[in-house]
């Protein structure tokens, strides 16, 4: 935090009921004593026996210089000088400034709110209302809401100091694979790398993700999220907030918050932006007349590969694999081999005896 979002972050603690709480990795630790707890309600019950410390102590050692973004429960959040409940920090922010004349500063508030309140054993995002089985899943989903953006793949972030955690992804790290000298920015990133693509018997399948309506678990967070849409007809979607467009997923709102909201590349000739260097570059082609993609039928040429794929319909299907014998076309080997085996038995024997026949004649 800044120095002047600390400030604020104090006068929120002296003049509010809000609570503040640590959530790192799983753990809740008490903001007051370090203690730490199982889960996020024992925590929240345990920081009512502190009194709130004064504003020395306050900014001396709790909101310390370079203290992160502080998370608080606003789910019973009143005034402490009289009694008047609110739903939202900005809302008593304004209230404590006009009714009893506290000083902001125009800086953020420091603080990151979440009404806490369980509701048929279930959170709720007190932005949306959208509702999560456990405080990961509605942690995770306050990203959703964002108010900074990260300039290399658009994904929004409702904090700067998540977004700069987020920026290590895009940096070539120092966590090399012994198999194939590929680097990671995390040893997480390594393990799931060599979990995918190499020998995994020396590595551990720890299936950490539980489905939060049965016993089954997952190591891998897409086949939690294939298990709850098949087996519980469970199906997330992602709101864009800038235009409200929905998606089935995260990767496809971040695609189009790229494209769409993240418009930072400038073309140097008619100064129009884009969300990704492919765009930029495919766009430049109208500048230079550029044509790569050439139909080897009639030689016509075009900018773009999607503009020659229909042009080629004029010229009848296109296939990958034809039948020397019959002429008959397939877009796949499968269906290729399966009308080979079916329908010239005889020209498939003849090319093992023809292969057969080479093998010999170069003997090793």
């Amino acid at each position: 935090m800044t120095r002047f979002e600390r400030l604020n972050a104090a006068t929120f603690f002296e003049c509010t009921t809000a609570k503040p709480f640590f959530y790192h990795q799983g753990n809740y630790k008490c903001f007051y004593c370090n203690e730490v707890f199982p889960d996020i309600h024992t925590v929240l019950d345990h920081t009512d026996f502190h009194s709130t410390p004064d504003r020395s102590s306050l900014l001396k050692q709790h909101i310390r210089k370079g203290k992160r973004v502080i998370k608080v429960d606003i789910s019973s959040l009143k005034c402490k000088i009289c009694e008047q409940k609110y739903n939202d920090l900005d809302d008593i922010r304004k209230h404590l400034m006009a009714a009893h004349r506290k000083e902001f500063n125009s800086a953020g508030n420091g603080l990151m709110a979440y009404n806490l309140t369980v509701s048929n054993g279930l959170l709720s995002c007190h932005k949306c209302g959208k509702k999560f089985n456990t405080f990961f899943l509605l942690n995770r989903h306050m990203n959703a809401h964002f108010s900074v953006v990260c300039e290399t793949c658009g994904l929004g972030f409702i904090s700067h100091q998540r977004l700069i955690s987020h920026r290590s992804v895009h940096q070539n790290g120092s966590h090399k694979c012994d198999q194939c000298q590929e680097v990671f920015p995390t040893k997480l990133k390594l393990r799931y790398h060599i979990f995918k693509k190499h020998d995994v018997k020396n590595v551990t399948k720890t299936k950490r993700l539980k489905c939060p309506h049965c016993l089954e678990r997952f190591a891998e967070h897409y086949r939690k999220m294939s298990h709850l849409k098949e087996a519980h007809g469970i199906v997330f979607t992602f709101e864009c907030q800038a235009c409200k467009a929905i998606f089935p997923t995260r990767r496809a709102l971040t695609e189009h918050t790229t494209k769409q909201h993240t418009q930072k590349i400038l073309c140097k000739i008619c100064k129009k932006s884009f969300g990704t260097q492919t765009l930029l570059k495919m766009h430049m082609r109208g500048h230079t007349g550029e044509r790569n993609f050439t139909c080897n039928i009639c030689q016509k040429a075009y900018m773009h590969e999607k503009t020659l794929r229909q042009h080629m319909r004029v010229h009848g299907p296109v296939w990958k694999f034809m039948c020397s014998e019959c002429g008959n076309g397939f877009h796949n080997r499968n269906d290729f081999n399966r009308h080979v085996k079916q329908w010239h038995p005889q020209w498939q024997f003849k090319t093992i005896v023809k292969n057969f026949g080479t093998s010999n004649d170069n003997p090793e």
